[in-house]
């Protein structure tokens, strides 16, 4: 039978180093958006990436089918000037210092896995947040201690939607109640960065290898089959779909709503998921995983509406195609670095520097209830960075 998957991001690609293969896959998404507009941020290579080369990062949240303006074409691309600008000859110069942030409070759910442990290092080292992390793997003492997370809340294992949404919730309240008032307690950005990824059970491969072993000759082969490939479908919603509408839930109750910060700056709330490419199209071969990332597409652009109209929160799709880890390195094989094959991954620390970016500055964000896909463009010297296209 299936071993049960935990809730933390792996992969794009099967591992096969535990018993059930764990990955993640990255989807496309939406957004109705009022006008058309592109932004071309560049970073210099303090603080931002792991390479030593000069990377970028490209919104392009124009509404799907309609192109912008000729004169928009021909302006010069907008600036981000939060702290994406940089100084020097590399990066792009801006004239007024970024506003003053308050201090962020951030959840991340899945904070044991690559993408996960880039979050919780990227906010809290780097941007000085406090983050809360959440998985169903204990943190190691280096995630703890030098990655800044100031909490953590341990989630049951295989548990149901209300088992996860409880204990969110109980960790929540316990971390924000000692330091304000319970009720005016809040949550900056919920960020759902858990899932997994398993194929469909094999009929042929499944029913070969039970007649190979002379231990099962009682069972019935067909009971057999769909026992294990029920099991497939119910993990993956355990996985996929369950934590994102428990985080959905945390953010009805703790997300801010619209308002200013102590500096002056607009705070509403931000939720955030990672989605899958995959399920924007049929998945023969893992139905199950592309059901579970299809309802938490769904879920997502059906909260983020609602819950923008209830207290001014954002939501928001993130979906890679690929994600550039060790685990997936070791799948794809190949000569390294040389490998073209590379060069499509997408390196996790673009992905938490822009929703740092959403975090620090609302105007950058797409709409809420929209899906924005994640494209690697990355060099074969390792310079680089991240497209980030709305698909729907």
């Amino acid at each position: 039978m299936a071993s049960p998957i935990n809730l933390s991001i792996k992969a794009f690609l099967p591992s096969v180093s535990s018993v059930t293969s764990v990955a993640m896959r990255s989807a496309g998404s939406i957004l109705s958006s009022s006008s058309s507009s592109t932004t071309i941020t560049a970073f210099s290579n303090h603080n931002r990436c792991s390479n030593n080369h000069q990377s970028y990062q490209i919104r392009n949240f124009a509404r799907p089918g309609r192109r912008p303006s000729p004169n928009k074409r021909r302006g010069r691309p907008t600036t981000n000037l939060g702290s994406s600008s940089t100084n020097g000859n590399n990066g792009i110069l801006t004239n007024n210092p970024p506003p003053k942030q308050s201090k962020k409070n951030v959840l991340v759910i899945g904070s044991q896995g690559e993408l996960g442990k880039t979050l919780v290092s990227h906010f809290g080292n780097q941007m000085n947040w406090n983050v809360i992390g959440a998985d169903v793997l204990d943190p190691s003492e280096d995630i703890v201690e030098k990655k800044g997370m100031k909490d953590y809340i341990p989630l049951p294992l295989d548990g149901s939607v209300a088992d996860l949404s409880v204990a969110l919730y109980r960790g929540v309240s316990n971390y924000l109640s000692p330091n304000s008032n319970k009720k005016s307690a809040s949550l900056d950005a919920i960020v759902c960065a858990s899932g997994g990824w398993m194929g469909d059970v094999d009929k042929f491969d499944f029913q070969h290898a039970m007649e190979d072993n002379e231990l099962l000759e009682d069972i019935d082969l067909e009971e057999e089959y769909i026992r294990e490939s029920s099991e497939v479908c119910e993990h993956m919603m355990n996985v996929n779909y369950y934590p994102i509408v428990a985080g959905g839930m945390i953010g009805q109750r703790f997300l801010n709503g619209s308002g200013l910060d102590n500096g002056g700056n607009l705070n509403n709330g931000l939720f955030v998921i990672i989605g899958a490419s995959a399920a924007l199209s049929p998945t023969p071969g893992m139905m199950g995983y592309g059901a579970a990332k299809a309802a938490s597409h769904h879920y997502l652009q059906s909260y983020g509406p609602s819950a923008s109209e209830e207290n001014g929160s954002t939501s928001v799709g993130v979906l890679p195609l690929m994600l550039d880890t060790p685990a997936n390195r070791a799948m794809l094989g190949g000569d390294g670095n040389d490998d073209d094959r590379y060069s499509k991954m997408v390196k996790p620390i673009h992905i938490a520097n822009e929703i740092g970016e959403w975090i620090k500055n609302p105007h950058l964000r797409p709409h809420s209830g929209s899906l924005v896909k994640v494209m690697a463009k990355n060099r074969m010297d390792g310079s680089g960075g991240a497209a980030f296209h709305l698909v729907r």
